[in-house]
């Protein structure tokens, strides 16, 4: 073969492998999407409810959540949700989306998003027309020791947020914590089901960020009393938290009330 014919042949494998890779990101989840939305719909194990917004808040919020731009909040703790699906498709990146009224926010893998002023009623107003998803715990592991008392874990996700720690955390013992949940929930998302405690500094640390530990959480991880007294959680209600997942495990969905209904 002469030297023209293997240039020629050279030249025939870049453009084909360069039309290959264009294809390929013409092809890829979200390649398009440009935030343009019409439509939110908020579904629960009965249906959907559709959210009744304006055009321009839709698409403001469209082009936000597309950009990651919102308002990024703290994954909330376990509350009733519901999935998102936004209309029309391909306009947003495909993946699971969640909304949970309880905390305002609607979540995906890439982290939480404050539902924005413009969408509270309407958001609000479509989760009310249709029973809710509950967060269900289906197992627990705490190093490689499973668990039998599954909703006391709620609490993992109810800790106040800490600053990163410094390097010294990573030369210390720590306990690993793996969570299942039954089907995909928002704490799923992102690696948040898996997480590692670190008795010496009382932090946790799950998705990717710092919580400091209660002395509810020590308790719990090292099978010692896992009731808390009042005023030993952070930020949300543990009691509360709890609750749900025990509801959940009666097999409830329930209809979340309007806000301002009592």
């Amino acid at each position: 073969m002469d030297r023209a014919t293997k240039e020629e042949r050279v030249k025939r494998i870049v453009i084909i492998t360069g039309l290959v890779v264009a294809t390929a990101f013409a092809a890829a989840p979200g390649a398009s999407a440009k935030g343009f939305i019409r439509g939110i719909h908020v579904c629960g194990p009965s249906g959907c409810g559709s959210a009744d917004a304006s055009p321009a808040a839709l698409r403001g919020f469209g082009m936000t959540f597309l950009s990651d731009e919102g308002v990024q909040s703290e994954p909330p703790p376990l509350l009733p949700y519901y999935r998102v699906r936004f209309l029309p498709r391909g306009e947003l990146p495909d993946g699971d989306t969640f909304y949970i009224p309880g905390a305002n926010v609607i979540c995906a893998d890439r982290g939480c998003t404050a539902v924005p002023h413009r969408l509270v009623a309407a958001m609000s107003a479509a989760a009310a027309s249709v029973d809710s998803l509950t967060p269900h715990i289906t197992s627990v592991l705490v190093g490689d020791r499973g668990r039998t008392d599954l909703a006391p874990f709620a609490i993992l996700y109810n800790q106040r947020p800490a600053p990163a720690p410094s390097t010294a955390v990573w030369g210390s013992r720590h306990v690993s914590i793996s969570i299942e949940f039954s089907g995909m929930t928002p704490w799923s998302l992102g690696g948040a089901s898996w997480m590692a405690y670190y008795p010496r500094y009382h932090l946790l640390s799950r998705g990717g960020r710092w919580y400091q530990a209660g002395a509810d959480v020590d308790r719990l991880v090292y099978g010692r009393t896992a009731a808390a007294k009042a005023g030993d959680g952070h930020g949300w209600g543990i009691a509360a938290a709890a609750a749900v997942v025990l509801v959940a495990a009666a097999g409830a969905g329930r209809k979340l009330r309007r806000p301002g209904t009592g």
